[in-house]
């Protein structure tokens, strides 16, 4: 899963991947107290749409591997629209987040991002990511 990503722990925001088919992508994340975005037992909001964002890198990555196109682009956020954030989520609770390709042009994606705690959606956000070359390209 990690070449998948840019990060290496504690920045590490997904701990897998759960489905994927290419412009839908399910991961789950344990909320730790040890990560940088966690802060007074929480998640804090830049947690959040950094966790929607590497679910998005690990999806787009798994897609690439699976399609045989090398090394998976590096993507940058290039602006987050229409956040809600209902709540912040506790050290130790389970994130399920499902990220939903909106628009896919050469270089830019546009995408859902619905992250849920059990039954309850706790954060929504539109992003957009600007893809660069491959991680390996010289």
């Amino acid at each position: 899963m990690l070449q998948f990503l840019p990060h290496r722990p504690p920045i590490v925001l997904v701990d897998e991947l759960i489905a994927s088919d290419g412009d839908n992508h399910l991961t789950r994340l344990t909320v730790r107290p040890d990560n940088v975005f966690t802060e007074n037992g929480h998640l804090l909001e830049a947690g959040l749409i950094e966790h929607v964002a590497q679910s998005t890198a690990l999806g787009t990555g798994y897609a690439s591997a699976g399609a045989g196109e090398g090394s998976p682009p590096v993507g940058f956020i290039g602006a987050v629209s229409r956040l809600r954030i209902e709540r912040l989520p506790a050290v130790g609770e389970q994130l399920e987040t499902t990220v939903a390709m909106q628009h896919r042009l050469v270089q830019v994606q546009v995408l859902q991002g619905t992250v849920r705690c059990g039954a309850a959606v706790i954060a929504t956000m539109e992003m957009k990511v600007f893809l660069m070359g491959p991680a390996d390209a010289a």
